[in-house]
C-alpha cells in the first residue's frame, strides 16, 4: 500500500498495480495524534511553505523531534511521517533520513526505519513513511518524540508527523 493522502485525519491509502496506476483505495483508521513539522523542536534546517526542510548546504540533524507526549496508550502502533524529496531514485544508497520513535525517558529508540532516495517515488511528491512500534506496560506514561534526523545530500521536507 502506498500512503497518498491525508484528510483531516483520515489515511486514505492506495494499492498500485505493476504500472504504478493506483489499482484500489481504502480509508484507514484515523490518526490519534499528529503534529505540524514546522511547530517541534529542530536542531537543523529551515521554515518553508509548509514544513521543515533541509538541503545540502545544512548540516546534519535534526528536522523535527518531538513533541514528547506522554499519551501515547500501551500496545501497538504505527507513527507516520509525511515527508517530500527533491529527487527520487538516486543510484547513491547513502541514507537522507532516519525516522525514529524515541522514548525520552528510556533513553533509547522503540522503532527505527533508514530511508535512501529510492524510497520515493516522485520528485517534489509528499509521501507516508510508516514505522510501527510498540508501548510496553513499563513504559507506559514515557514522553516519545518523533525524529527525523536528516543528512545533508538531498533536499527534503517534512510537514507532518504523528501515530494511529
Amino acid at each position: 500500500m502506498h500512503r497518498d493522502k491525508v484528510s483531516g485525519s483520515l489515511v486514505t491509502a492506495y494499492g498500485l498495480d505493476s504500472a504504478n496506476n493506483r489499482s484500489e483505495r481504502t480509508n484507514g483508521r484515523t490518526m490519534i495524534a499528529e503534529w505540524e513539522a514546522e511547530a517541534l523542536a529542530h536542531s537543523t534546517g529551515y521554515l518553508e511553505v509548509d514544513g521543515r526542510a533541509g538541503d545540502t548546504n545544512q548540516r546534519e540533524g535534526f528536522l523535527n523531534g518531538g513533541p514528547y507526549t506522554p499519551n501515547v496508550p500501551v500496545g501497538d502502533h504505527v507513527a507516520v511521517w509525511r515527508i517530500l524529496i527533491d529527487t527520487p531514485q538516486d543510484s547513491n544508497p547513502a541514507t537522507v533520513v532516519r525516522l525514529d520513535v524515541w522514548d525520552i525517558n528510556a533513553g533509547r529508540s522503540l522503532a527505527f526505519v533508514l530511508l535512501p532516495r529510492s524510497a520515493w517515488r516522485a520528485a517534489w511528491t509528499y509521501q507516508y513513511f510508516e514505522v510501527p512500534f510498540t508501548v510496553g506496560a513499563g513504559e507506559a506514561g514515557h514522553e516519545l518524540e518523533f525524529r527525523t534526523y536528516f543528512f545533508p545530500i538531498a533536499h527534503v521536507r517534512v510537514d507532518k508527523v504523528g501515530y494511529r
